[in-house]
């Protein structure tokens, strides 16, 4: 994995030859082989990818299919309005997606239209004397984290694929999948709780090996690498909801990291885990104090790579 951080024409898009799967590593053959946007269109909403930088790689047709039944209701629960209706940006691109794909993406966890499958709670907890207490309240859909965690690898292998690639070999290099670690995903509304911030101060100032900011924001990447260590921490962001956070390296060093971590506590809570109610409250977070996605401050002085993934043009070759 490359160390150097190379800042390319952010305004055109890149199609990767390629002799293997860019996820999986398999050699590809005709008949299965397929051409995968790494941030599928249909994953951002509409239009958002249709100018700028966006990534193509080759990939096996069972990568490509499973890659597509993950984004499918994904995205929309990612792009879906909060509780009170909001959305995360008052943009008619992102309505127009929401109501298009509210008509057919399915969740698992219900295995009704996502769109209707917001949360509802209904607790009762006894305060003493035969009086309870009753809480009723509706959250977000749940996304379950094995799959967050399987869409989160194909998204970050797909970028390190395109870094790492070799136009003689015809193939980048593959993230070890035992090496790969999701932490969690937070909503919008809870990016300032303690775990996300101790995890942004730690990995801020570690060195980037591949920042993506792709579809008018809507999907943003990050992968930095911790100085003298065999650790790399990654980052995404899906339509301006959701954040997942995890590490890439040897499980010594990603225990380490683990460890000292803070936990995050139910702030009100009853009864145990078979019977019971628990709810922590969320922590939004200041724009001044987001992190996440920085750049490093000379990244603007950078030059343009050149595109290592392909034949140098002749002089004067328009791309």
């Amino acid at each position: 994995m490359s160390d150097d951080l190379l800042a390319f024409n952010p305004d055109k898009p890149v199609t990767l030859p390629g002799k293997k799967c860019a996820y999986c590593g398999v050699v590809l053959q005709r008949r299965t082989t397929t051409q995968d946007h790494v941030v599928g269109r249909r994953f951002v909403p509409e239009g958002t990818l249709t100018t700028g930088f966006f990534l193509q790689v080759k990939s096996c047709r069972p990568c490509n299919d499973r890659k597509a039944a993950l984004e499918d209701d994904i995205s929309l629960i990612t792009m879906l309005p909060d509780t009170l209706g909001r959305y995360v940006n008052d943009d008619e691109r992102l309505r127009r997606t929401v109501a298009r794909k509210s008509r057919g993406a399915i969740s698992p966890a219900t295995r009704r239209l996502a769109a209707e499958s917001y949360n509802r709670i209904d607790a009762r907890i006894p305060i003493g004397g035969g009086a309870s207490l009753t809480y009723r309240g509706v959250a977000m859909p749940t996304l379950d984290d094995q799959r967050v965690a399987r869409l989160a690898y194909y998204h970050v292998q797909g970028f390190q694929h395109f870094a790492s690639f070799d136009r003689e070999r015809g193939h980048g290099s593959w993230l070890e999948q035992n090496r790969f670690l999701m932490l969690d995903q937070f909503t919008m509304d809870d990016w300032g709780n303690s775990q996300l911030m101790h995890f942004m101060a730690e990995t801020v100032d570690w060195e980037p090996t591949c920042v993506t900011m792709l579809a008018d924001g809507y999907f943003c990447h990050v992968m930095r690498k911790k100085p003298n260590a065999d650790l790399w921490s990654w980052a995404l962001e899906w339509n301006g909801r959701l954040r997942i956070i995890g590490l890439y390296g040897g499980r010594g060093e990603r225990d380490a990291f683990v460890k000292n971590m803070p936990s995050l506590s139910a702030d009100v809570s009853y009864g145990d885990t078979t019977n019971g109610f628990a709810m922590r409250y969320e922590t939004p977070l200041a724009d001044e104090d987001d992190r996440l996605f920085d750049l490093p401050e000379d990244f603007a002085d950078r030059p343009f790579a050149a595109p290592h993934w392909r034949e140098s043009r002749p002089p004067g070759t328009k791309d």
